[in-house]
């Protein structure tokens, strides 16, 4: 039985639910190869989260972005290449990413705090729920 903060397949399911379509049984298989090869439920989940700020960053800019399943596994497929796999893997990923944005001049992602399961931004406004939600990726709208 996974801890009561721990990321399930099944929170990943349906936050891409959620965040992105309806899955079908082929992408659900797909996403649990990601999970078989030693990619953590949580790395799945910000990959979903990664894709979905994208198109939200695209659309400020006045583009059409559709967002696909085959969009979000590319990324998975890319974070299992480069390694990034643990959920500490990614949090390193995430932290020297926006360090090179800002070193580039870019404003990056500078004001995002990461832990296990929980982001929070400057210019996003979250709040906690009144009673505890039991949900794994809150942090997002």
């Amino acid at each position: 039985m996974p801890e009561a903060n721990e990321v399930t397949m099944e929170d990943v399911f349906r936050l891409y639910q959620r965040k992105v379509a309806l899955l079908s049984s082929a992408q659900k298989e797909k996403l649990c190869a990601a999970h078989d090869e030693g990619m953590s439920p949580f790395v799945i989940g910000c990959a979903i989260l990664r894709a979905k700020q994208e198109q939200r960053l695209n659309q400020l800019r006045g583009k059409q972005m559709h967002l696909s399943f085959n969009y979000i596994y590319r990324i998975i497929e890319d974070w299992l290449n480069h390694g990034i796999t643990t959920d500490e893997a990614f949090m390193a990923y995430w932290q020297a990413r926006n360090e090179d944005k800002q070193s580039q001049g870019r404003r990056g992602d500078q004001n995002v705090q990461a832990g296990r399961g929980k982001f929070t931004r400057a210019d996003f406004t979250y709040k906690a729920p009144p009673k505890p939600n039991k949900e794994l990726f809150p942090f997002v709208d």
